[in-house]
C-alpha cells in the first residue's frame, strides 16, 4: 500500500475553487487567539484586580513558497488562484462585482489540529523573488504571506467546540496513562 498524505489545500468557498499543491506547504503556522484582560486600578491597593474582557479572534498566519520553473508562464497560474482571495468574491458566474461584496472565505484545517473550519482571508501578499523570472518576465518563485481569521459564526465552529472538548479529555487520559507507564519524560 502506498503512503497517503493529505496535501496542503484551501477551499475558496466563494469563488468555487480548490487551491492545492503537492509541493507548496506552509512555513511555520502561527496560531494566535488574544485573551483580553484588564486591570482595574483601585486607589490604596497594592495590586489591581484583573477583569476578563473576552477573547479575541483566532488568527492563523503563514508563508507559502510557490516555485514553478516553467519557461512559459512560471508560477502565474498558481498566483492567480491566490489573487482571487484578495479581491471581491466573484464566483464563476459573475465576472464583475458590485459594491459591498466581501473578499472570499476559505475552508482550511491543514497543520493546526482542528477540524476543517471557515476563515476570512485577512491578508494574501506576494513577494516575487529577484532573479527568479523567466525569459518572458513571468515570476517563477514567489512567497505569499497569508493571514486567516476564524469565522466563529459559521456552523462548523460548533463541531470544533465539541472536538476540542473531547480531544482535551482524551489528551488528559492519554497523558496520565503515559505517566503511569513511565513514559512521562520521553524526548521527542
Amino acid at each position: 500500500m502506498k503512503n497517503f498524505n493529505i496535501p496542503f489545500f484551501m477551499l475558496d468557498i466563494d469563488n468555487y475553487q480548490l487551491i492545492t499543491s503537492p509541493v507548496a506547504i506552509p512555513s511555520d503556522i502561527k496560531d494566535t487567539k488574544e485573551i483580553v484582560l484588564s486591570e482595574i486600578p483601585i486607589p490604596g491597593r497594592n495590586y489591581q484586580p484583573i477583569v476578563y474582557g473576552g477573547g479575541g479572534n483566532r488568527k492563523l498566519s503563514f508563508t507559502l513558497q510557490l516555485i514553478k520553473r516553467n519557461d512559459k508562464v512560471g508560477n502565474v497560474l498558481m498566483l492567480k488562484q491566490y489573487d482571487m482571495l484578495r479581491n471581491q468574491a466573484q464566483g464563476f458566474q459573475n465576472p464583475f462585482t458590485g459594491s459591498f461584496v466581501p473578499t472570499p472565505k476559505v475552508l482550511f484545517y491543514w497543520g493546526v489540529g482542528s477540524i476543517p473550519l471557515v476563515y476570512w482571508v485577512k491578508k494574501c501578499d506576494a513577494t516575487h523573488k529577484q532573479g527568479w523570472v523567466n525569459r518572458y518576465g513571468m515570476p517563477q518563485y514567489s512567497e505569499l504571506d497569508i493571514e486567516l481569521w476564524l469565522d466563529e459564526s459559521n456552523p462548523l465552529y460548533m463541531a470544533e467546540i465539541a472536538f476540542r472538548r473531547i480531544s482535551a479529555i482524551a489528551g488528559m487520559i492519554e497523558t496520565n496513562i503515559g505517566i503511569a507507564q513511565g513514559k512521562g519524560r520521553t524526548m521527542i
